[in-house]
């Protein structure tokens, strides 16, 4: 962890451009695990990893793409820092503005070939929860779930709540809400077709050696990706950029 860099109230890692921590008047907004790994080729356990240029194993096998295991080109700024990675034809860049209250998250990917490529972008934000059991997700309403574990998909209703692994995809990016016992956090994101809601409860988590021992309900994960139709990607044509953008605000609970 010595490799992490502060800038204000703002933590990174160089390595996958990977904001680890933003502290706030209503606590720090991220999970980061005690028992993450950190530094190159490693994928970092917490934070807010970036996912390109494929999500999971959609697109390639290494789960969730290369960008997040990479070294970026860090210029750090006044509120956040400003990041890029060139990597098999694809140029992407990244910036992030800290504030008092939340941060704003944009990336960009550019296909620098003469071939379409097919990609998918994604920010995989681990937000630090008080229990997670005791949360819910708002915001979901009408929009169809596919859940990953059964494969099934079905319209939301109501609050998403958790007991166990949940691992769905809202087929649409309606503004999410986090509501907890103290703070609400809310999610809003651009460019985006998917919003991916993750926890891996218990059982799963006692298998993942990088997650500290009863961590896996200090957080929750919401994640602003685009995936496009079928999880299959989008096509991404010579000299042609797309950009998903995140924004995050922390405010008081009701």
């Amino acid at each position: 962890m010595t490799s992490i860099r502060k800038v204000g109230n703002l933590s990174y890692h160089p390595s996958g451009a990977h904001v680890t921590s933003l502290e706030t008047e209503w606590g720090d907004l991220f999970y980061l695990s005690s028992a993450s790994a950190f530094g190159a080729l490693e994928a970092i356990r917490g934070g807010v990893p970036i996912i390109a240029p494929w999500f999971a194993t959609f697109l390639g096998d290494l789960q969730h793409g290369w960008a997040r295991r990479s070294p970026w080109t860090i210029e750090e700024t006044a509120d956040g820092f400003h990041g890029e990675l060139v990597n098999e034809g694809l140029s992407l860049g990244v910036d992030v503005i800290a504030r008092a209250d939340g941060l704003n998250i944009r990336l960009s990917i550019e296909n620098t070939t003469a071939e379409s490529r097919r990609v998918q972008l994604g920010f995989h934000p681990y937000f630090r929860v008080s229990d997670v059991e005791e949360i819910a997700v708002r915001g979901l309403e009408g929009v169809d779930l596919l859940d990953r574990v059964s494969g099934d998909t079905f319209p939301a209703e109501g609050d998403l709540t958790f007991d166990g692994l949940v691992d769905v995809i809202a087929l649409g990016t309606p503004e999410v809400r986090i509501v907890d016992k103290h703070r609400v956090i809310t999610v809003r994101s651009h460019g985006a077709d998917s919003t991916v809601v993750w926890n891996p409860g218990e059982k799963k988590a006692d298998s993942m050696g990088d997650i500290g021992v009863h961590e896996w309900n200090d957080f929750v994960c919401v994640e602003p990706a685009l995936l496009g139709a079928g999880q299959e990607g989008v096509q991404l044509t010579p000299g042609e950029i797309n950009i998903l953008e995140m924004d995050v605000t922390v405010e008081a609970a009701g």
